[in-house]
């Protein structure tokens, strides 16, 4: 750990603005943040879960060289990191970061299948990883450098290069075909099982602006009641995901405003 970052709770930080620790599972997410935070000077340490954000902040010569913690409230367990940085180190200032929640819907999930993983590919990935009822299992492409690929490692979903294997599963409950070739559709047509249901052209592309605009509905209607029950728990800084520059670097410094004034 550098000495800049080890002296920023005695105010002394060289040539840094002060240390950030955020907390998010989702790394294209953490990386926008770290990206913005550092263009404004900010030192910036990475968590991907609660457990890693605490061994993070408990390491090296001193403790509390952090001086603002970003958590994402709707990880897994991510109230209780909250709560746990709002008791135990009570010097760091919190700002909670929230989206769609989980709502822990405990019926059956829908298993879902992708053939494309070109723009349309990627954005209905995107769309189906914030449904709890929809369970993602593979996206596939002729191309290994495909977008949609790339976006599906970065959220642990599975990638399958054998197009075939993937449609075939017995599990799969749709299949949705945004490749736009006709010969897809005879692969598909001639090797899924009677349980897989087909989904393509623009039908698919149908079901990606619903989802899209139901998404954009629940959003404002959850983060309203989650922020209400933050505010009530004496929580005022939050950024929305995905995360925007302006509101990020905003509750960043009211947080390390606050931090200085405790300090006093």
């Amino acid at each position: 750990m550098s000495q800049d970052k080890s002296a920023s709770m005695f105010g002394s930080r060289g040539s840094s603005n002060g240390c950030v620790l955020v907390v998010e599972d989702d790394l294209s997410i953490r990386n926008r943040i770290r990206l913005t935070l550092e263009k404004e000077g900010y030192d910036v340490l990475e968590a991907v879960d609660g457990a890693s954000a605490i061994e993070t902040i408990r390491s090296g010569e001193n403790p509390l060289v952090v001086d603002v913690a970003i958590i994402d409230v709707d990880m897994e367990k991510g109230t209780d990191v909250v709560a746990f940085f709002k008791n135990q180190f009570q010097r760091v200032s919190l700002i909670v970061m929230t989206g769609v929640p989980d709502e822990g819907d405990s019926r059956e999930r829908m298993k879902v299948a992708i053939c494309g993983a070109g723009k349309g590919g990627s954005a209905l990935l995107d769309m189906f990883s914030h449904i709890p009822e929809v369970e993602i299992v593979g996206i596939t492409d002729k191309y290994p450098s495909a977008p949609g690929l790339k976006r599906a490692r970065e959220l642990n979903m599975p990638c399958a290069m054998d197009p075939v294997g993937l449609i075939a599963r017995s599990d799969t409950d749709l299949i949705v075909d945004v490749t736009g070739d006709p010969e897809m559709a005879t692969v598909i047509a001639k090797h899924k099982t009677p349980r897989a249901e087909v989904l393509g052209g623009a039908a698919a592309r149908l079901l990606w602006t619903l989802i899209r605009h139901e998404a954009e509905m629940q959003k404002h209607v959850l983060n309203s009641e989650k922020l209400a029950r933050m505010v009530k728990d004496g929580i005022t800084n939050y950024v929305i995901k995905p995360v925007g520059a302006e509101p990020l670097i905003d509750a960043v410094a009211s947080a390390m405003e606050r931090r200085e004034i405790y300090k006093l």
